[in-house]
């Protein structure tokens, strides 16, 4: 008999793409399955959407739940594996799809794995159109830990008697720093390249915001001295290029010349350093983070 999975879906004010989010997890070729919706007291027509198209389905194949305040996504994600019944918890973002083998394909490595992380490849517009896929080459597991290249719920799936919550602490990045907490206090994490996961592309995506920079530097001052010493330039390069995104040219430069010096390696990814010439010159963006730290 299969074991039982539970979809966590956090969302707010999402009337946008969460019929489409649903959708992908109902039509999943896996039977055993139940959907735990965790509306964050969304303003819009979240609820009227759900209702409309799943109101036969609510109380049963799905569970919906609405907290009595805005509590933002890491609480959301912790309730509803609270809230959960199954074995094994997969999350999928509201404004996210996934393929619909997607959790069939995944799920049998949970038996020998704490955490299941399917890496995304494809990106999709707002109208669910194609606009990229990534062939990004993946290093070491380790690699795409601390440098910065994991995360997305989307395409995580974990058992739930080893699930260790997401922090408030870290929130924009909790969920990178979910991954270097589970890999520090060495849970298991299978890494698959199976393209399953489908990433939407859109302005409200939370790494645009300034609060991912800032995010990011916590989690750099609170593991830098935690995780092995030959990561430590990659992580170090991952803060320095995330701070030069975002116009913190400074301690931009300085942390990713510090990392280079390290490992001069770093310099042989193309991707990267192509990457932090680009951002290292943007002076408009340098000023427009010295305005808002005014």
């Amino acid at each position: 008999m299969e074991s039982k999975v539970s979809v966590v879906i956090p969302v707010y004010n999402g009337e946008r793409f969460i019929l489409e989010a649903v959708e992908s997890a109902l039509e999943q070729d896996y039977d055993n399955l139940e959907i735990v919706i965790v509306d964050d007291a969304s303003t819009d027509n979240t609820y009227a959407i759900l209702l409309e198209n799943f109101g036969d389905l609510i109380g049963k194949k799905i569970i919906y739940h609405r907290n009595e305040k805005n509590m933002e996504r890491a609480f959301s994600r912790n309730k509803g594996v609270q809230l959960a019944g199954g074995d094994y918890i997969f999350f999928l973002d509201y404004d996210d799809r996934w393929k619909k083998d997607y959790i069939k394909s995944s799920v049998g490595y949970l038996q020998e794995h704490d955490i299941v992380y399917s890496f995304p490849r494809t990106f999709i517009d707002e109208d669910g159109n194609t606009v990229r896929v990534s062939r990004k080459e993946i290093p070491s597991l380790e690699g795409i830990i601390f440098s910065g290249l994991i995360g997305y719920p989307s395409g995580t799936g974990v058992r739930k008697d080893r699930f260790h919550g997401y922090r408030d602490r870290y929130l924009i990045r909790e969920d990178w720093e979910f991954f270097i907490r589970a890999y520090l206090d060495g849970q298991k994490i299978k890494l698959l390249d199976n393209n399953m996961v489908l990433m939407r592309e859109h302005g409200g995506r939370t790494s645009r915001n300034l609060q991912f920079y800032r995010a990011t530097l916590t989690v750099f001052r609170d593991y830098y001295n935690l995780i092995p010493d030959e990561y430590r330039p990659d992580f170090m390069f991952h803060t320095g290029e995330v701070a030069l995104r975002f116009g913190d040219i400074i301690l931009g430069w300085k942390l990713v010349l510090k990392a280079i010096s390290r490992k001069p390696s770093i310099l042989k990814d193309r991707r990267k350093l192509l990457s932090v010439l680009k951002r290292g010159i943007r002076f408009d963006r340098a000023l427009r983070f010295s305005g808002s730290n005014n």
